[in-house]
């Protein structure tokens, strides 16, 4: 299992390995959907802010608490009347009506890898049964366009753990590193393995022949069932085209690269918005650094507000300008807040009893705000929420209901959210 397991997280666009064509990327492939809620969404783009953002510095300021609480930023009025954010969001303050801020999250883990796991999932970390995140949800539940692997995760992501969980290394994110200003996108395994060609992968029994020498490492049970219709589409992947012109960036105008911004996360956000065009399903992508223990206002001023600044209201523009707005749902989160009160460092320690994060697209009713916290940030004052409300919400977005039952390996049908309830923040 374990080998089949890093067979998968090396895979997208390391596909030059014969034993995932044989084995991860069928069993990816064969994912339906099936029923549900009316999807308003057809992918996810998530956005994750490794280290714990201060989203008091950000999406829930709180000037008129003490001193020590409020910090050193101003609100600012945005698009959507009534909603006030950070200063140094002034371009998303202008997309603010097409936004909705979720204000009263909280849970109680403040552990870097346990509170992310949690946020990844909408539950906490358990040695019973490993949930799977959002996007492998996605993978297991919602077919990609052919071609197009359904669950993507560029540049790692900024350390996100979203793994598959009990549903299993099929399911897995398919990994890709973007390209810098200045180097191309790695996606060199976008294409046939050395020594293979298009003919050869026309030829089913050549095929099957070029992998048997991989299959027998593996134990029988681990080899994919029905390998004829899922082992074709994972030959499709490999012909083609889409992914790679998804990554190529060098063709969009100079206007749009531009309101992205220079920065990775707003190069990664471009490429997530080409890839949900291919037919993705769920793109991860994220910028680290939120771990602000000493000189939070600094950081968050100088780099981290500006960048994400640049590449949130980036990706909403371009969006609604093509038309996908609605179609695309965008989720902005972090693994837990920072403390209300600012410490001898002038940072923030870590804090999950009040947390905020950004949600816009797929049928969001923009310019909206659930909950509110009080009035020194400390703890929600109306409609507390919960991880897996949040997710519920966005799964919801993509026509998945909380109830919606996948299975263990052992067969015992599990709910997606059990606990979980769809915040009212829809159009």
């Amino acid at each position: 299992m374990t080998t089949r397991f890093s067979l998968s997280r090396r895979g997208f666009l390391r596909l030059g390995a014969a034993g995932l064509l044989g084995l991860g990327l069928p069993d990816v492939l064969r994912a339906e959907a099936r029923g549900g809620r009316k999807a308003k969404a057809d992918g996810a783009i998530l956005v994750w802010l490794g280290g714990g953002p201060a989203t008091i510095d950000m999406w829930d300021l709180k000037p008129d608490a003490p001193e020590e609480y409020r910090g050193e930023f101003k609100p600012i009025d945005t698009k959507a009347a009534g909603v006030r954010i950070c200063e140094h969001l002034p371009k998303v303050a202008g997309v603010m009506d097409r936004c909705a801020l979720v204000r009263s999250l909280q849970h109680s883990i403040t552990d870097h890898g346990a509170g992310a796991a949690h946020m990844a999932t909408g539950y906490p970390p358990s040695a019973a049964l490993k949930q799977p995140s959002l996007g492998a949800i996605a993978a297991k539940l919602l077919p990609a366009a052919n071609g197009v692997p359904a669950h993507i995760t560029l540049d790692r992501a900024a350390g996100f753990p979203g793994g598959a969980g009990f549903l299993g290394a099929t399911c897995e994110a398919f990994t890709a590193e973007v390209g810098s200003a200045r180097g191309a996108a790695r996606v060199e395994g976008v294409a046939l393995p050395a020594g293979f060609t298009a003919q050869q992968l026309d030829d089913r029994d050549k095929l099957r022949e070029s992998f048997d020498t991989r299959f027998r490492s593996f134990d029988e049970a681990d080899l994919p069932a029905g390998l004829d219709r899922f082992q074709q589409q994972a030959v499709d992947i490999l012909r083609s085209d889409r992914v790679r012109k998804a990554f190529d960036i060098s063709g969009e105008k100079a206007a749009v690269k531009d309101g992205y911004g220079p920065g990775q996360l707003g190069r990664c956000a471009l490429t997530a918005r080409r890839l949900i065009e291919a037919g993705a399903r769920f793109v991860t992508i994220g910028l680290n650094g939120w771990d602000t223990h000493g000189g939070n206002f600094r950081a968050l001023r100088q780099q981290l507000l500006p960048e994400l600044d640049r590449a949130l209201a980036g990706l909403v523009s371009d969006l609604a300008e093509r038309g996908l707005l609605e179609r695309t749902a965008v989720y902005c989160a972090g693994e837990f807040g920072r403390t209300p009160r600012i410490n001898g460092q002038a940072g923030r320690d870590h804090w999950s009893r009040s947390m905020a994060v950004f949600l816009a697209g797929g049928g969001v009713r923009g310019g909206s705000v659930y909950g509110e916290t009080d009035v020194n940030g400390t703890a929600p004052e109306s409609d507390p929420c919960s991880p897996a409300d949040v997710s519920a919400t966005v799964l919801s977005l993509l026509g998945l209901e909380p109830t919606r039952e996948v299975r263990t390996p052992s067969g015992r049908p599990v709910a997606i959210f059990r606990d979980g309830k769809i915040l009212d923040l829809l159009g």
